[in-house]
C-alpha cells in the first residue's frame, strides 16, 4: 500500500515539476530586451531537474543497479532547488501587490517589475523602453504573465512538498523493506 501512494507521489512530482519546466520556459519566452531574469532561469532549470530526477526515481523502481543512496540524494537535491526557486521568484515579486488590480498602481508596480515587464532598455533621451506591447491589451499581458509567475512559484512549492513526501516515503519504505534499490521508490 505504502509502495502505491509513493508512486503516486512520485508521478505527481514528475507533474510538477514539468509545469515548472513549461511555466518557467514560457516566461522566458517573454523576455524582449537582455537575458531572461536570474530567478526565472532558475525555474526552468529546476523543472528540468526535477523532471529529472523523477524519471530516475520512476527508472528505479524497476532497475536494482541504480543505487538506493543516490535517488534518495537526489530527491533531496531537487526538493531543495525547488524550494530555493520558490522563494527567489517570491521574492522577485513582493513588489507586485496583485496580478489582477485595475488601479494604476497595480499596473505601474506590473510595469516596473523585472520578471514580468520584458526586460528594460534605455531608448535615448530619458526615454526607457520595456518588453510589453503597446498595443492596447498591454495591461491584459501583464496580468497574464503575472498570474503565469504566481502559478511557477506556487507549482515550485508544491514540487517541494511532494519531494519532502518522497524522501519521507521512502525512507519508510526502506527501513521497511531492506537495502534493496526497489525498497526506496
Amino acid at each position: 500500500m505504502l509502495s502505491i501512494i509513493a508512486m503516486a507521489v512520485r508521478g505527481l512530482l514528475l507533474l510538477s515539476a514539468a509545469v515548472v519546466l513549461g511555466l518557467s520556459v514560457t516566461n522566458a519566452k517573454h523576455q524582449v530586451f537582455g537575458n531572461p531574469p536570474p530567478e526565472t532561469s532558475f525555474g526552468g532549470f529546476t523543472g528540468a531537474f526535477g523532471v529529472l530526477v523523477s524519471l530516475v526515481g520512476l527508472a528505479a523502481l524497476f532497475i536494482d543497479k541504480i543505487p538506493t543512496f543516490f535517488v534518495m540524494a537526489a530527491d533531496a537535491l531537487a526538493s531543495i532547488f525547488f524550494l530555493a526557486g520558490g522563494i527567489a521568484l517570491t521574492l522577485a515579486m513582493k513588489n507586485v501587490s496583485s496580478c489582477t488590480s485595475g488601479d494604476k498602481l497595480g499596473d505601474l508596480q506590473r510595469v516596473n517589475n523585472k520578471i514580468l515587464n520584458g526586460g528594460c532598455t534605455d531608448g535615448g533621451n530619458d526615454v526607457t523602453y520595456c518588453g510589453i506591447s503597446s498595443s492596447p491589451s498591454w495591461k491584459d499581458d501583464l496580468h497574464g504573465r503575472c498570474q503565469s509567475v504566481q502559478a511557477d512559484y506556487v507549482f515550485e512549492f508544491i514540487g517541494f512538498i511532494f519531494g519532502i513526501a518522497i524522501i519521507a516515503l521512502g525512507w519508510v519504505l526502506h527501513k521497511r523493506g531492506g537495502t534493496g534499490t526497489r525498497s526506496y521508490v
